[in-house]
C-alpha cells in the first residue's frame, strides 16, 4: 500500500514525512475520493511508527481537506475543495452551478431587526434603522457548505421576507427590486467553528476550521445593499488569488 518507507534519520518529523508520502497518494488519484484509508493501526505497522505520529499525519491532512475523519468508521479521501478566486462578483448559486454542483439553501431565519452598530457601518444606515436579516444553511449537492446570514435595509426593500430565499437571493433583488450588486468588497478570516456550527455543516468533531467571509456589496452606483456574513466549511471550501508583480521601471520610480 506504502511503497515509501518512512527514514527515521531524517531531520524532517515523521509525521510529516506520512503526511507528504499520503498527501502524493491523494494527488496522483491512487485513492479517489470516499476511499477509505487503511486504519491508524495498519499504517502504525505498514510505518513502524507510533500512534500518535499517525494522528498527527491524518489531522494535518483533514485540516488541509483532503482527509475527512468519521467517527467509528474512519478515515476517508474528501471530496475536492471548491476553490473561488475573487475574480468576478457571484452569487453562491451562480458559482456552484458553474462547478457544476446542484445549489440549494434552507432557510432557517428571517426576521426584522435594529441594525447593530456594525451593520448599520456596512450599509450606511443610521443607529438602529430597521434591516432584514436571512440565515440560511447553503447546501451543494445537498451537502451542507456554510452558513450565510444576510442584512439588507428594510427600506429599501419593502417585503422581502415575503419573497422565496431558498434560491438565489440575487435574483430576487434583480426581479423585483431592479438592483443588481455590481461590486463587493470581502475580508476573509479563518476561524475554529463551535459545536453547533460543526453539526449544522455535517463536519466531523475534529474538524473544526472554518473560513469566515464578510462581504458588503453595492450597487452600480456604488451605494451598499447588503452585508454577509458567511461561515463556510474549512474542509471543502478555499480561496485562490492571481497577484501581479508591478514592472520593475515602476519599483523603480516609486524608490
Amino acid at each position: 500500500m506504502l511503497t515509501r518507507k518512512l527514514d527515521e534519520h531524517s531531520p524532517i518529523p515523521l509525521y510529516h514525512q506520512l503526511q507528504e508520502l499520503l498527501r502524493e497518494k491523494i494527488e496522483a488519484g491512487e485513492w479517489n475520493p470516499g476511499a477509505r484509508l487503511p486504519t491508524e493501526d495498519e499504517l502504525c505497522e505498514m510505518c513502524q511508527i507510533s500512534k500518535t505520529t499517525v494522528r498527527q499525519a491524518l489531522s494535518a491532512l483533514a485540516i488541509e481537506g483532503f482527509l475527512i475523519r468519521k467517527q467509528g468508521r474512519g478515515t476517508f479521501v474528501a471530496e475536492p475543495r471548491i476553490e473561488q478566486g475573487p475574480v468576478e462578483l457571484t452569487s453562491f448559486s451562480e458559482e456552484m452551478q458553474r462547478r457544476r454542483l446542484y445549489p440549494a439553501s434552507k432557510v432557517m431565519e428571517l426576521k426584522e431587526i435594529p441594525a447593530t452598530p456594525k451593520i448599520a457601518d456596512a450599509l450606511k444606515l443610521d443607529g438602529g434603522e430597521l434591516v432584514f436579516m436571512i440565515k440560511r444553511l447553503r447546501l451543494a449537492n445537498d451537502e451542507p457548505m456554510g452558513i450565510q446570514v444576510a442584512y439588507l435595509s428594510a427600506a429599501l426593500f419593502p417585503g422581502l421576507l415575503d419573497e422565496e430565499l431558498s434560491g438565489s437571493l440575487y435574483q430576487v433583488l434583480e426581479e423585483k427590486y431592479s438592483t443588481i450588486p455590481a461590486s463587493a468588497t470581502e475580508v476573509h478570516y479563518a476561524v475554529l467553528l463551535d459545536k453547533h456550527e460543526v453539526e449544522l455543516l455535517g463536519m466531523p468533531p475534529r474538524d473544526s476550521v472554518g473560513l469566515l467571509v464578510e462581504r458588503r456589496a453595492f450597487s452600480q452606483d456604488e451605494y451598499p445593499i447588503e452585508f454577509v456574513s458567511s461561515i463556510m466549511r474549512g474542509d471543502r471550501y478555499q480561496v485562490s488569488i492571481h497577484l501581479v508583480r508591478r514592472s520593475f521601471n515602476n519599483l523603480a520610480v516609486m524608490r
